[in-house]
């Protein structure tokens, strides 16, 4: 009987992992799908983040809940 409750701890330790896995994948290669379809429905789907950039120069970094801070500028600087 302990062998069996010891063989189900060890499926339970792949089982879980391996799931994980596929499921990662698996979102990964619907949501290549649908952005290949150019699915509407991904801009109010709530398991996915959008981030939209109406224009930026290239190589622009979004960082996410970046604090802004106004900082004075020095008026005796030369030009």
């Amino acid at each position: 009987m302990f062998e069996l409750f010891l063989w189900f701890i060890a499926f339970v330790c792949l089982a879980l992992p391996s799931w994980l896995l596929y499921n990662s994948w698996n979102k990964s290669r619907l949501l290549n799908e649908r952005l290949a379809q150019c699915d509407d429905n991904l801009l109010t789907d709530s398991g996915v983040k959008v981030s939209q950039i109406i224009s930026a120069p290239m190589g622009t970094t979004v960082t996410e809940n970046a604090k802004l801070v106004m900082a004075p500028s020095n008026s005796n600087e030369i030009g």
